[in-house]
């Protein structure tokens, strides 16, 4: 079973459903199941990980009720959950979203404040309670967090993370010419070695994923190669996983062409291997995924 581990669905920004605006999602940008559907029937995806815009979860659930099973849905940490409203509890606000929305983990792109121990931080308390709920730490955050992750992953020897898109620490995103996120990092970025030094907690797991708006080329993303063939050699397939990013990459380079990335930079892959990170490790994670 194929498992895209990471991708986006949104409606256009309206009273039913109201969304994150920006320069890569105005209003009437539309990412609809029904087309992601259509497109992963077409390449024999089968099961995907939901990950909402922004804060606003209503249309993911609202897309997991129409299609039991199918999708597991991660949540965006909103300001409540950061610490940063006043006399909100981080924790119940993460419980009120799980509840409410059935999320099987939460986006984070903040742990604390840097030179402060993540044990100190409003938010440990959700990691706290990710980790006691088996839920999964979502993590795509700047450089500076990554010291963070590593402390609470020592205080924390249960926490589930996934570190999103290559490990890549995302500064100064642009859109492209196609309506694509953009960061030009140098590759191979200077936060490798802290990514790959946080293979030794084997709970942490890393997607295969966003090439696009990294490398200095087109399809198949020669530069990264040695990139993922390090992150293989740390993680192991059994702790990667393939994702496409729809809807930016849809169209460019084609949702069906993403498949060939894992085996086009891994070559020597086993085919166990290659199903690990097609979907192995997802379904691992995620029992919503399972179905009947």
């Amino acid at each position: 079973m194929i498992v895209d581990a990471h991708l986006h669905v949104f409606t256009a920004h309206d009273d039913p459903h109201p969304r994150l605006v920006d320069e890569l999602a105005p209003a009437e940008r539309t990412a609809p199941a029904e087309d992601l559907i259509a497109v992963q029937d077409e390449a024999g995806v089968e099961r995907a990980v939901l990950v909402p815009l922004g804060p606003e979860d209503d249309y993911v659930a609202e897309v997991r009720r129409a299609h039991p099973g199918r999708f597991a849905a991660i949540g965006v940490a909103d300001d409540a959950m950061l610490g940063r409203v006043p006399d909100a509890d981080p924790v119940e606000r993460l419980r009120e979203r799980v509840d409410a929305y059935g999320l099987a983990g939460i986006r984070l792109n903040h742990l604390g404040e840097p030179g402060v121990l993540v044990t100190d931080s409003p938010v440990f308390s959700v990691l706290e309670e990710l980790e006691r709920t088996g839920r999964v730490l979502w993590f795509y955050a700047p450089p500076d967090q990554l010291p963070l992750l590593a402390g609470a992953l020592a205080a924390l020897p249960g926490l589930r993370v996934v570190l999103n898109h290559l490990g890549f620490c995302p500064t100064g995103m642009t859109v492209d010419e196609h309506g694509r996120p953009r960061i030009a990092p140098p590759i191979p970025p200077p936060t490798l070695p802290g990514v790959l030094s946080l293979a030794r907690f084997r709970q942490v797991h890393i997607m295969i994923s966003g090439e696009y708006a990294f490398s200095a080329g087109e399809h198949p993303y020669e530069d990264l190669s040695p990139l993922v063939r390090q992150l293989y050699g740390a993680y192991g397939a059994d702790r990667l996983m393939w994702a496409s990013d729809y809807p930016w990459t849809r169209d460019v380079p084609g949702y069906r062409r993403l498949l060939d990335l894992p085996r086009l930079h891994l070559p020597g892959l086993t085919e166990a291997e290659l199903a690990a990170i097609r979907g192995g490790t997802a379904l691992e994670l995620f029992t919503d995924l399972w179905g009947d």
